[in-house]
């Protein structure tokens, strides 16, 4: 039976897609669209809340009461846990790649203001071994944490994003338009996976282009091929092969 999760409504769905008739201009004739994941509402939106409603149903599911992620001092991903665990009055700990700053401010201020407990690493190497000591220690308290691996970049949390192609082909019916392409930014790999699969799920022939933020396209490539093969097969569909994995690294 294809996979199927339960999730936990947080985003605001679906998000609109805005034409780019300005910029379609200057660029000579290309149809644009602008598919505004900013405006998924939850804790100031942003493209990590579709993948928090699968983490904390699964997390809900499990009987957890503590989450825990990583991800830079400013990072979306952690905002995002952080606000969802503060709704559903569980507990939250964030490890933090990278110093202490001298007054919290943007994302790490918001984290904060959730209830997250902060742990501050030196490198980005130390963030999964520090989840798991933290998972350890809690445990032995009689805690019962749930670890969300960077960006939620996961089987699971790119599933979000077959169910946003899935939304996106159900705007582009309306509109009257198939996409040739979707350009995003892509980091650790999830979204990315998660488009791709989509796409397959929904139907479409669209390329998926990820512009990497932080990865060369060799190291991106293999971190989307090992998210998004799993998920196809959880779907019941064709993995995706690696040389259709596209990835621009020209600004790394």
């Amino acid at each position: 039976m294809p996979f199927h999760p339960p999730r936990e409504p947080l985003a605001t769905l679906p998000t609109p897609l805005h034409p780019l008739a300005g910029l379609s201009d200057h660029l000579g004739g290309p149809r644009l669209f602008i598919k505004r994941d900013d405006l998924t509402g939850f804790a100031f939106g942003g493209n990590k809340v579709r993948k928090a409603e699968f983490f904390l149903a699964e997390a809900r599911a499990a009987g957890s009461d503590t989450l825990i992620t990583c991800g830079g001092v400013q990072s979306n991903h952690c905002r995002v846990i952080a606000a969802a665990a503060a709704r559903s009055r569980m507990g939250c700990h964030l490890v933090l790649s990278g110093q202490r700053p001298r007054a919290l401010t943007a994302n790490v201020w918001l984290d904060r203001l959730f209830g997250a407990e902060l742990h501050f690493v030196a490198s980005r190497a130390d963030r999964a071994p520090t989840m798991e000591t933290l998972s350890r220690e809690l445990e032995a308290d009689g805690r019962r944490p749930s670890v969300i691996p960077l960006g939620g970049s996961t089987p699971l949390g790119a599933y979000a994003y077959v169910e946003a192609v899935r939304e996106f082909a159900s705007q582009g019916r309306t509109l009257g338009i198939e996409a040739a392409a979707i350009v995003h930014a892509s980091s650790s790999g999830g979204t990315q996976a998660g488009l791709l699969v989509g796409s397959r799920f929904a139907n479409l022939r669209t390329r998926v282009i990820g512009v990497s933020a932080d990865e060369t396209a060799h190291d991106l490539t293999r971190m989307v091929e090992e998210i998004a093969q799993p998920l196809a097969d959880r779907l019941e569909l064709p993995r995706p092969r690696k040389e259709e994995i596209e990835v621009l690294d020209d600004y790394v």
